[in-house]
């Protein structure tokens, strides 16, 4: 590790807080990410500060690198860390040995036991699973596969090796996935009929997974009434941080949305129009606070006020459909509507959903993007797969829609959308 600069302090670590008895310096994002990658010269330990940053709809007020958690603080809408905690989790995961060739099976615990949470739709295991199915699908969807045009055929295990996925071809792909600010895939070993992983690492992110798993579950005091819960709703981001409210308190201190704003276009709202935080989202069934005014980005109208959590589904396009009343809230655009149209990075979502209510596994509860494969052909089609986690080759299934196909399936999902509107 390198030593620190003597006698020399940056600009951004000027402000202090009030820490116990002795003033504490506070540093910014950017310094913080600067001292750890200082302080991890030399150490083993594939770790990328870089990738240490608060996120923007957290669960408590913690970041952590590796597995130590470092509190975060907000002050002028900006988040900040107490040096001595950035460095001393820098030290914590140098002072740790370090050995690649000490590896373990991944369903076992650093100490060699079996983990009972290996098994659970949860936790660092399983994402990196789904990452590796996720490379052998874009391997399929890029170089093909040799069970057919239309979908794999091959039973894959919790920790196989996909069909179309070399080790070679995961390294290339996802050498620079993160997790916890730790770099798993270049440590992970093929040998025989399953991955290996290093067991310190699996003792990091272990540790991890424990010490985040206390922080949600940690319960937290309304603002309004003093009523405590560990429900994750209760909170929205603020100036100073994250403000804590109940739906009760939500529900009587901000105002329902009634399609005030219906027509007006995004940038007169943006300019001069009321603030989203006065408003309760406009998706959620349980009052939560809206943070953003949600917009048609093709034809620039107001759809209304959503949630931090609300506002990232939508951007994101993948799942935002399977949330009640997202279709009525994708038709308050007026062009949409008009149109009789979803937004383009909505179509494929709705596909999605719509072949995974017909054909997916009854009560299932997986991300639908990882139960329903689509790509387009070059005839305007679509080349389909539905195959839901547990189900096996033998509930895969595997269809071509026509471009007239997907357009009726989009219209009958658009009908849906309005009639629940109206009733």
């Amino acid at each position: 590790m390198r030593p620190s600069p003597a006698g020399r302090a940056s600009p951004e670590a000027g402000r202090v807080v009030s820490g116990g008895c002795h003033p504490v310096a506070m540093i910014s994002q950017k310094l913080a990410v600067r001292y750890l990658a200082d302080e991890m010269e030399g150490c083993p330990v594939p770790m990328t500060p870089e990738s240490f940053r608060i996120k923007r709809w957290a669960e408590h007020d913690y970041v952590f690198f590796g597995h130590v958690p470092v509190r975060a603080y907000k002050h002028a809408n900006r988040w900040r860390f107490s040096e001595p905690d950035v460095r001393g989790a820098v030290r914590t995961i140098a002072a740790l040995p370090w050995d690649p060739e000490d590896l373990i099976d991944p369903r076992l615990d650093a100490h060699g036991k079996s983990d009972p949470l290996a098994t659970t739709h949860s936790g660092w295991r399983t994402e990196i699973q789904n990452m590796i199915r996720r490379a052998a699908a874009t391997e399929r969807e890029e170089k093909g596969c040799r069970c057919g045009p239309l979908y794999c055929q091959q039973e894959e295990t919790d920790w196989g090796l996909p069909c179309s996925l070399t080790p070679d071809a995961l390294l290339q792909r996802c050498s620079s996935y993160t997790m916890a600010c730790t770099l798993p895939v270049p440590t992970l070993v093929w040998v025989d009929d399953t991955w290996l992983i290093p067991r310190t690492l699996v003792y990091i992110l272990d540790q991890q997974q424990e010490a985040e798993s206390k922080l949600k579950a940690a319960a937290q005091q309304c603002s309004g009434c003093g009523a405590h819960s560990t429900d994750p709703t209760w909170r929205a981001p603020s100036t100073t941080g994250w403000k804590v409210l109940c739906p009760a308190c939500t529900a009587a201190k901000l105002r329902s949305y009634r399609q005030e704003l219906k027509g007006v276009a995004y940038a007169r709202v943006r300019e001069r129009g009321p603030r989203a935080e006065d408003f309760l989202c406009a998706v959620c069934e349980t009052p939560r606070p809206a943070t953003n005014w949600d917009h048609c980005h093709q034809h620039e109208l107001i759809r209304g006020p959503l949630c931090g959590s609300c506002n990232t589904a939508e951007g994101q396009g993948k799942e935002f459909l399977a949330r009640k009343g997202s279709v009525q809230h994708l038709l308050r655009c007026d062009g949409c509507r008009t149109q009789r149209t979803f937004p383009l990075h909505h179509r494929l979502a709705a596909l999605r959903l719509y072949l995974h209510r017909k054909l997916g596994a009854q009560g299932c509860d997986w991300l639908i993007h990882m139960c329903v494969n689509i790509n387009e052909t070059g005839e305007g089609g679509y080349d389909c797969t539905v195959r839901c986690p547990g189900q096996g080759t033998s509930g895969s299934r595997g269809l071509r829609l026509t471009a007239a196909e997907a357009e009726h399936i989009l219209s009958l999902m658009l009908e849906d959308g309005e009639g629940a509107k109206s009733s």
